[in-house]
């Protein structure tokens, strides 16, 4: 690896960490694509295509990336520990699951499904920007007084997509808590972290072990020093500002992220 491509990585690390650390969704969303383009598709020795390596590296530093967030999502007591107390262990299945149905079938059909829920969820969110509403969402209180199977239902289909396309799965859980269980932006992003934080090490344990002739785990662990240290930086910034910028601010960020997720979904970037 030339030490540009150092630098770069270095760069792109923080632009995840800040990103996963404001939004709870991990870091993939930037270090996948940004791979791509620093260090190409294709081992230039093997030819054999890096997507699976690239995934590998990113799960490693999802992990690493999203405890300074958690640490600050802590400090101002936004994690609702009751829904993330469901949704972890489901996710930890769905990342396990994931994982296996990414070696075996193409991605297509599930990312195109991802996309069309992330359109749904930028509608909303341009409908609460422009139009508001009464309450931000539901009192921490009356989440936990609900059924226990909403906060499984989010959980697994997270651990699945995070599992399936190398990402933390915050880009699903957020606005899942948003639209199934009527939690607060802020609280969704802090408890996205924590559930992240909790089973982004299982997905990656099982991806890199698995990785056979699609990469290896010394070049996940190369990859993941360059940009976990940087990452780590920008997670723990992030997720202060998740609590310190205005709520619309945060929305605006998120709406634009997601638009950029469905349109790598779909294909269109």
């Amino acid at each position: 690896m030339e030490p540009v491509q150092f630098i770069l990585l270095a760069a792109v690390g923080v632009l995840a960490g800040v990103l996963g650390g404001l939004l709870g969704i991990g870091g993939s969303s930037v270090m996948l694509p940004a791979m791509i383009l620093i260090l190409g598709e294709f081992d230039r020795t093997t030819g054999v295509r890096q997507i699976h390596q690239y995934q590998a590296a990113a799960m490693i530093v999802n992990f690493l990336l999203i405890l300074p967030a958690v640490v600050a999502h802590a400090r101002h007591k936004a994690i609702w520990k009751k829904v993330w107390a469901f949704m972890a262990p489901a996710a930890a299945v769905g990342v396990i699951l994931g994982v296996q149905i990414s070696y075996v079938i193409g991605r297509e059909y599930v990312q195109w499904a991802v996309g069309a829920f992330f359109i749904y969820v930028v509608i909303h969110n341009i409908h609460r920007l422009i139009w508001g509403q009464p309450a931000e969402g539901r009192t921490r209180e009356q989440v936990e007084a609900g059924p226990v199977w909403p906060r499984l239902a989010i959980g697994f289909p997270m651990g699945v997509s995070a599992g399936l396309l190398g990402i933390g799965g915050g880009s699903l859980a957020v606005p899942a808590q948003q639209m199934g269980l009527k939690v607060p932006l802020r609280n969704a992003i802090a408890t996205s972290s924590a559930t992240i934080a909790s089973v982004s090490w299982i997905g990656a344990i099982v991806k890199n072990v698995q990785l056979g002739d699609n990469g290896s785990v010394t070049r996940s662990l190369l990859l993941a020093a360059c940009l976990a240290p940087t990452a780590m930086i920008g997670s723990y910034v992030g997720g202060h500002l998740t609590h310190r910028l205005p709520v619309k601010v945060v929305r605006v960020a998120f709406v634009l992220l997601m638009l950029y997720a469905s349109a790598k979904m779909f294909g269109w970037v």
